[in-house]
């Protein structure tokens, strides 16, 4: 993985209340995830062999719920 990779894992697990749409696309391609739908305020990313991982786009703020972080977070397997 890049540095870049390594401080967006570090961000998640870090300082989950101030992720934005933007770090969430960057971390889930890293990974391989590519965005398969964007409807409305719901994002869909999905990765061969992989649960699709969606993410609700926020609208009266930038950041993304700490749920939906968590469930990257956890998806992704960053604290392992």
């Amino acid at each position: 993985m890049v540095v870049q990779a390594d401080k967006l894992v570090k961000k998640f697990l870090t300082d989950k209340t101030h992720i934005t749409v933007d770090d969430c696309r960057k971390l889930l391609n890293e990974y391989g995830y590519r965005l398969h739908k964007s409807s409305g305020s719901h994002q869909s990313y999905h990765k061969k062999g992989t649960t699709p991982i969606t993410i609700v786009i926020p609208k009266k703020t930038k950041y993304i719920l700490t749920p939906y972080v968590n469930k990257i977070i956890q998806d992704l397997k960053l604290e392992e």
